[in-house]
């Protein structure tokens, strides 16, 4: 995330272009086959999926070395979803939580059928639970979900703007 003049105001990743970046390799993979190096599309995915859900925790400084922090890997292991952020200072503030829009089930069943062996499972537990959950996080008449919501399905107000427990920007992207 930058400012207008280009300075970052945050370095961490959003979990939901990483899940993108996956797919879109796999997709590459399949269309064009694999070269070598950063043109072996399936290994380059297949090394980030298994970073976005097993990497261990790793501390250090970021946004310009200012402020220090440990990042987990980007989906909760209990509940099998995608968290809003890695950030372990965002947890201590907010919880562990998600973003319904980050959610992408259908890209789950690709990686259940295409990802590492070991995790295959684990995507499609993590697909059937993507959809669960939307049906736990949407309005029962408007169908529109939540910016921000805890993994049990209900809204959450962030810290540093209760409004995320509404339908706003983020909910806009909502599958």
């Amino acid at each position: 995330q930058m400012r207008p003049d280009g300075t970052a105001i945050d370095e961490n990743p959003a979990p939901d272009a990483e899940e993108y970046f996956a797919t879109a390799l796999f997709f590459a993979s399949h269309r064009w086959g694999n070269g070598k190096g950063i043109y072996d599309y399936r290994k380059e995915a297949l090394g980030l999926l298994d970073a976005m859900k097993n990497r261990k925790a790793i501390a250090g400084a970021v946004n310009a070395n200012k402020r220090k922090t440990t990042l987990h890997a980007l989906f909760n292991p209990e509940h099998k979803m995608v968290r809003f952020t890695p950030d372990a200072d965002n947890f201590a503030k907010n919880g562990d939580h998600t973003d319904p829009s980050y959610h992408l089930p259908a890209f789950y069943e690709l990686w259940a059928a295409w990802g590492p062996e070991a995790d295959r499972a684990f995507w499609a537990d993590a697909a059937k639970v993507s959809r669960d959950f939307f049906v736990k996080t949407t309005h029962p008449k408007t169908g529109l979900a939540p910016d921000y919501a805890n993994f049990d399905g209900t809204p959450k107000a962030a810290s540093w703007d209760a409004g995320t427990a509404n339908f706003r920007y983020d909910a806009f992207r909502t599958a």
